[in-house]
């Protein structure tokens, strides 16, 4: 009875061994999330942002043509190269993949937000003091026959001008943040992304007299959005003009920028 019943489990073992699929020796086997973070061999992601330039009827016509992103990339490139278009703005900046980095070119712009007005005194006092004890020649003035004071207008040298009570900061220069996130195969990154250009274009004065306050003026180029871009393909985030009214570039309006972002593995 025991010898039958050791062949029959001899027998299920090999049935069930019989029906497992032997394992491709071409395929390598599938790796969870973590694996794959341990194994790649580069972790940094690094992330170049540029920006051309050329003629607005050029840009439209190039647009129209419908060209993949890389396409358009490279024929961006070439009008540089002709002259025909121009870069305008280069910025690389390296990150772990989930956490933030920002780089900044800037300078720091400090200005006045908030003034108290300026003021005049409502009164102005005049005071008299008895002579020395030992110059007994001098009178002392009667206050009843002094004559009425000038105008207040006249005390230039007492007037308060308008006075700053509140500051505020505005970085002039270039920014870029980013904050990546690779996906489990290394090759699909999503990514937000924040280029910046801030440029300080002249001041602005407000009120009369000592009321006058001036605020400097400013000009932004800015993107604030969230891509899926592929590794080691140039994406199009969109354009990144300067205001129609440029004071840095008056034929702005006819001028159109394409920002462009890729993503590659950094390699140290």
């Amino acid at each position: 009875m025991k010898t039958h019943l050791l062949l029959i489990t001899a027998l299920a073992a090999t049935s069930l061994h019989a029906q497992e699929k032997p394992a491709d020796p071409y395929r390598e086997p599938k790796k969870d999330a973590a694996s794959v973070e341990q194994s790649a061999p580069y972790v940094d992601i690094s992330i170049c942002c540029e920006t051309f330039s050329l003629p607005l009827a050029v840009a439209a016509k190039l647009q129209r043509q419908q060209l993949p992103d890389s396409e358009l990339y490279k024929q961006l490139l070439a009008s540089v190269e002709k002259q025909t278009a121009r870069q305008e703005s280069f910025t690389v900046l390296r990150g772990k993949s989930g956490q933030k980095s920002t780089a900044e070119s800037i300078s720091e712009q400090i200005y006045p937000k908030e003034y108290e007005p300026a003021e005049l005194p409502n009164s102005v006092g005049v005071a008299m003091s008895p002579p020395d004890a030992k110059d007994q020649q001098t009178p002392v003035p009667d206050p009843s026959k002094l004559q009425s004071s000038p105008d207040l207008s006249s005390f230039n040298g007492l007037q308060t001008p308008a006075t700053p009570t509140a500051f505020e900061t505005r970085n002039v220069g270039t920014t870029l943040e980013i904050e990546p996130t690779l996906g489990e195969d290394l090759k699909i990154l999503d990514l937000r992304i924040v280029p910046e250009i801030v440029t300080e274009v002249g001041r602005s004065a407000y009120g009369q007299g000592l009321s006058t306050t001036e605020s400097p003026v400013f000009e932004s180029q800015r993107i604030n959005a969230s891509f899926t871009v592929l590794i080691n393909q140039p994406f199009l985030m969109g354009t990144l003009n300067r205001p129609p009214v440029s004071k840095v570039d008056p034929d702005s309006a006819n001028r159109v920028w394409f920002a462009f972002v890729t993503a590659t593995l950094a390699k140290p």
